[in-house]
């Protein structure tokens, strides 16, 4: 009799570190979620204003069933050589009905966003990106800008000949204002012709 009551102790105390491990929950992870979704964003519509006119300049991506299906379209910028502009970035998921305001979303959660503009090819030495906007801890958002275009010969815009847009997701990474996140929402190369 006290070998099965015994027995029986013994099969609930083998159990009991199972139990207790399977019931516990995590308080404190080590890489926490913010709660920030990574956007799906499927149009990309940059405008710039040259300072001191009304001309404004635009140049919109579009990938309307997100990676992978149809290939994605690309506008040009047309930018003038000693010039400075003063631009915006406006983001829609268009797979949705209505399209929905990613711009809104990114301005909301700006802790957890960071543009980075990067001039490729022979932009790289003409093109001068200063964004504008800040997040509540004072480090750079990316959704307005302003760009200056050295004087210089024309440049014809291309796959090589172009600006980097790259919208950082920062949720398992601190944002510090100047490193990318390994979590991109959008890494787009934007042709840009400089005329003389």
């Amino acid at each position: 009799m006290n070998y099965k009551r015994n027995h029986r102790r013994g099969k609930l105390l083998l159990l009991l570190p199972v139990l207790l491990l399977w019931s516990c929950k995590e308080d404190n992870p080590t890489n926490p979620d913010n709660g920030n979704e990574q956007e799906l964003i499927t149009t990309v519509t940059l405008s710039l204003t040259e300072n001191g006119t009304s001309n404004v300049v635009t140049a919109t991506f579009k990938d309307p069933d997100g990676d992978g299906g149809a290939a994605p379209t690309f506008g040009t910028l047309t930018l003038k050589a000693g010039s400075t502009y003063t631009g915006k970035v406006e983001l829609l998921d268009e797979s949705k009905n209505p399209a929905e305001d990613i711009t809104k979303e990114v301005k909301e959660e700006a802790e957890a966003h960071q543009f980075f503009y990067t001039p490729q090819g022979a932009l790289a030495g003409r093109l001068t990106v200063t964004i504008t906007d800040k997040d509540s801890n004072n480090l750079p958002v990316g959704l307005e800008f302003t760009v200056a275009v050295s004087a210089g010969g024309a440049v014809t815009g291309s796959a090589t000949n172009s600006l980097n847009v790259a919208l950082s997701h920062f949720d398992n990474t601190p944002k510090n204002g100047a490193d990318r996140s390994d979590e991109s929402d959008i890494d787009i190369n934007i042709p840009v012709t400089i005329t003389d």
